[in-house]
């Protein structure tokens, strides 16, 4: 669970200029056309040193005062094309190493909002990867855009200091370019993606998995676009599709053309995608929370506060579908006989959404019940015993107590409970749930009867950066803990390289009490294209009632349902995939008298240490 806002998601415009020979003219012109951020080079192309002298004067060719500075703010610079920091020659390599530093300090010094530059299609890269790794070594506030291409048909030439097998074919994999790149800068999170879209769009998989890259901008050539019948600018189906997908990662859109061109009607198109973007409806209420790990709630020792359970209210689809459920168990529950009234328990009632369903059942299955909610939180009592007397009319037997430890001189026909975590388990409902399984009848029904938690293999660079720096400064720092444990996420920077699996599967009630909930299941999974495990994506679905479920695994999500963000489990290093490959995952599920928590590792293709053993990182308590 997460705290929401309401807030909507503002686009972020720009346009990209090929020249700036007036750069307040220029962003005059953005203010006229309603963009916000511009794209220009940092060097007029007039400027360009003499091949054989290095003239630093030359470099300024803007003074910072033409523009105030919260105008720069809004500036993406772009570094000189004619830079080769990978030549063959030492001397015209080192001559364009020193233009590269100077350029980047006068931009570090304009504070600017980025600094892009081109992406070499031939591979050759080290020394631009050792620069841009010195520039971030000196200054921790620089953010680099690399430019790289969707497509490319040419493989361009080898300049002779790279190590290269990928240009032969006459076409370039820029996917692959830019992960190669990514690595030499170690992942960096100043090390951002700026995607050129193109006119023919790559296959679906290779789209997704751009969506696993950290794309900060998007250049959109004016030619990609189509015309209408009223002359207006539109993309194709398939590029809207794409662009709306970019919209959800917060990505700015460039225009790119001739700037003597009316522009306008782009952005004004681009923005009418975005406003009829269903996805950014359904998730506006967590703006801000994009990409962000958080820890998840551990309610059997933290109480939680009034903003969480408000929270946990405001999903109307979920507690929809356990109304239903209670409404099916209770007609089910009479329709076999039974004449007297029925006692229903609700454990962890928090401040009392599944009670308002339990009184909400009855009343539509014209069952009469008598109704308990049990809560530990003393906090939270204070609304249910106010609940009781202004909306309930008294009905309600409020209780504080433990569930697993409360004891009750009666026995309860329907026991329900809201304790799933995003990871089905990881909030302890098997534990909880079996601990009140003595208040149940032994033909009682519990609600949810089962839950299944889900795991999938994810390409998120985002993600795996932000896990890296969680609790530090430095991504060196506590990496054992912040790779050893399990996040709750509202994922959007991420590439799914696999269907989702089942993995541990939980049934209430159960007959075989004795026994722990460890567990121990391996998942195989097959890798459809190149691509580079960052971790796992975690889920659950629960079966309510009989046919009645709430899921949040991709191909059963409940629509409309928001109290869970998917869990991210990490891995300490990032896994090269190949195609046609198969990846082997181990999974624990394992206890003491304190505590459970979860182990993983890979066996395939390659083998990987076993993450937090012994619980030596994160834990969930059970008291």
């Amino acid at each position: 669970m997460a705290m929401t806002t309401t807030s909507k998601k503002q686009i972020k415009f720009g346009f990209d200029f090929t020249s700036v020979p007036d750069l307040v003219a220029c962003i005059q012109q953005l203010n006229n056309w309603g963009y916000s951020y511009a794209c220009i080079p940092l060097v007029h192309a007039k400027l360009k040193p003499d091949a054989t002298t290095l003239d630093r004067s030359a470099l300024v060719s803007r003074a910072d005062v033409i523009l105030q500075a919260e105008t720069w703010n809004r500036v993406v610079v772009k570094l000189s094309e004619h830079l080769n920091l990978d030549l063959a020659d030492s001397s015209a390599r080192d001559r364009d190493a020193e233009l590269f530093r100077q350029e980047v300090s006068y931009a570090s010094y304009l504070n600017v909002f980025a600094i892009m530059f081109q992406l070499p299609l031939n591979g050759c890269m080290p020394n631009l990867a050792r620069l841009v790794n010195v520039a971030l070594h000196e200054n921790m506030f620089i953010n680099f855009y690399v430019r790289v291409p969707m497509t490319c048909g040419g493989g361009g030439d080898n300049n002779g200091i790279c190590d290269s097998d990928d240009h032969s074919s006459g076409t370039t994999d820029t996917w692959k370019l830019w992960t190669a790149f990514s690595a030499a800068c170690d992942y960096h999170r100043s090390v951002c993606l700026a995607l050129e879209l193109s006119v023919d769009l790559p296959d679906q998989r290779e789209l997704d998995r751009w969506l696993g890259e950290p794309i900060k901008a998007v250049i959109a050539p004016t030619s990609i676009f189509l015309t209408n019948k009223a002359g207006f600018p539109v993309l194709s189906r398939p590029h809207q599709i794409f662009i709306n997908k970019l919209f959800d990662l917060d990505a700015c859109i460039f225009i790119s053309g001739e700037p003597n061109q009316n522009v306008k009607p782009f952005f004004e198109y681009l923005s009418f995608i975005h406003d009829n973007n269903k996805s950014d409806k359904l998730y506006s209420y967590s703006y801000g929370y994009e990409d962000l790990l958080q820890v998840p709630l551990q309610p059997l020792i933290n109480d939680l506060d009034n903003n969480v359970y408000a929270v946990f209210e405001q999903d109307p689809i979920k507690y929809q579908q356990y109304e239903k459920a209670i409404t099916k168990a209770l007609t089910d529950k009479v329709k076999s006989g039974s004449t007297e009234v029925l006692t229903v328990c609700v454990v962890g009632a928090g401040r009392g959404p599944l009670v308002n369903a339990s009184l909400n059942a009855a009343d539509k299955s014209k069952v009469a019940v008598k109704v308990y909610a049990i809560e530990k939180n003393e906090n939270a009592l204070h609304v249910l015993n106010y609940n009781n007397e202004n909306y309930w009319h008294n009905l309600v037997t409020v209780v504080c107590a433990d569930m697993r430890t409360w004891e009750f001189e009666e026995k309860c026909d329907i026991l329900v409970s809201e304790l799933l975590g995003s990871f089905g388990d990881n909030e302890l409902s098997p534990e909880c749930l079996d601990g009140a399984q003595k208040l149940l009848k032994k033909d009682g029904v519990c609600i949810p009867s089962s839950y299944t938690s889900y795991l999938s293999p994810l390409q998120s660079q985002t993600l795996f950066c932000n896990m890296k720096m969680f609790k530090s400064n430095t991504p060196m720092e506590n990496l054992h803990e912040n790779a050893e444990q399990l996040y709750v996420v509202n994922m959007r920077n991420m590439y799914i390289i696999s269907p989702a699996q089942p993995l541990f599967t939980f049934n209430h009630p159960r007959c075989d009490l004795e026994r722990n909930n460890n567990r121990y299941t391996t998942l195989t999974f097959d890798i459809q294209q190149d691509c580079i495990l960052h971790g796992f994506a975690g889920y659950f679905n629960a079966v309510l009632y009989k046919d009645i479920n709430i899921s949040i695994e991709p191909s059963t999500f409940s629509t409309g349902m928001f109290s869970w963000y998917p869990a991210y489990i990490p891995i300490k290093s990032s896994v090269t995939l190949k195609k046609d490959e198969q990846l082997k995952v181990h999974f624990w599920r394992l206890s003491d008298a304190s505590k459970v928590w979860y182990e993983w590792s890979i066996s395939k293709p390659n083998s990987m240490p076993v993450h937090n053993p012994n619980a030596r990182s994160y834990s969930m308590q059970l008291h």
